[in-house]
């Protein structure tokens, strides 16, 4: 009888992971898989490269307008990804930007609004694309 209820339990087991494992989205099988895109695909040395020459063109960029908007690079770093995701708003009032990005730099003195509109047009140069 132990026998009986340990095989059942171990075929229940089984199929359990069975059906899990079918509804699971498997690259490549499934109906629900989609063929990769090359922006889905690994980032190759390039791709790299790429990323870090506009990082580091920001960063020259945003030190050319105020060298206090780059004194914590990680911080700087953060900010403008903030500022890209409102860039890239399909709703993004250009007007209201360069003010959201004087927000985003609380500790460089003296940005004035015209400062502001100058790191997002850096942004848009560089990492916003």
């Amino acid at each position: 009888m132990r026998s009986v209820i340990t095989r059942t339990a171990l075929g229940c087991l089984a199929l359990g992971v069975a059906l899990t494992l079918t509804s699971c989205d498997f690259p490549g099988t499934g109906s629900k898989s989609k063929a990769k895109t090359p922006a889905a695909a690994e980032p190759s040395d390039d791709n790299w490269d790429q990323a870090i020459d506009a990082e580091l063109n920001m960063l020259t960029g945003l030190k050319g307008i105020n060298p206090d908007l780059i004194d914590d690079q990680q911080k700087a770093i953060d900010a403008a990804a903030e500022i890209c995701k409102e860039i890239k708003k399909p709703s993004a009032d250009s007007a209201g930007l360069g003010a959201l990005a004087v927000s985003k730099f609380p500790d460089a003195k003296g940005l004035t609004p015209t400062d502001g509109d100058k790191i997002v047009t850096v942004l848009k140069d560089t990492i916003c694309k």
